[in-house]
Order: structure tokens, then sequence, then C-alpha cells
């Protein structure tokens, strides 16, 4: 850690501060950010880079899909346009509410090792 804090500090402050180096910098750093932090990213780049932004929110909306579990068609259609109305601060409590009902996706599973010479014999004997 750093003397200006740690990576997410820094996030969050390069995000008050919409400088998108310094965001794109520590979001490496951290490797995983929540979804909440994602839609804070994606204001910044709507005010600060609007040739990124069209791409950035159909890779949060591709994100809300698969961290929202129990998300409906209506309520993903709804995003959508919320999405398009940004910068529309109804628009930014509509996503922020369904961003707070993400849940961080679990790592893919390792795949198994390869049988052992052992293990094959074990299963031969107790099918």
């Amino acid at each position: 850690m750093t003397s200006d804090g740690s990576p997410y500090t820094r996030l969050t402050r390069a995000i008050r501060a919409g400088n998108l180096a310094i965001i794109e910098a520590t979001a490496a750093e951290l490797g995983w950010i929540a979804l909440r932090d994602a839609l804070a990213i994606l204001l910044v780049i709507e005010a600060k880079d609007d040739e990124r932004f069209e791409r950035s929110a159909i890779r949060w909306a591709g994100r809300l899909a698969l961290e929202v579990p129990d998300l409906e068609l209506p309520e993903f259609a709804g995003a959508l346009e919320s999405l398009h109305a940004l910068p529309d601060e109804h628009a930014q409590r509509t996503l922020l509410l369904l961003a707070e009902r993400a849940r961080k996706p679990r790592p893919p599973a390792a795949a198994a090792p390869p049988p052992t010479r052992r293990s094959q014999d074990v299963r031969r004997r107790f099918p």
C-alpha cells in the first residue's frame, strides 16, 4: 500500500475526480470491480470519453445480466433504457438500485487433475 492509500481508496478518489487514467490504472491493479463501482466508472466515461461510452455501457449491461441472479427481462430492458438515458439522474438511480442487487461472480471451477494410476485402480475395484 502506498502513502495514497489502498487501491480501492485510490479508485474511489479517482472516480470522484473524474480521472480516467488513474481509474484505469487502479482498476487494473484491483483486478475485479464491483458492479456498483463499475457504474460509477461508466458515469465518468460518459462524461469524459463519449467515444468509449457505448461499448462500456454494453459491457456493464452484460455484467448486470450475469451478476444479478433474479433479474427479470423487463428489468433488464429498463436498465438498457436507463443506460441510453444517462446522465439523467433518474436513470442513474435506477441503475444503482439494480447494481446493488449484484453478487460477486464465482471464479471458474478449476479443472480436476488427471486421474492417477492409483485412482484408476480404485475405480476398477469399486464401480
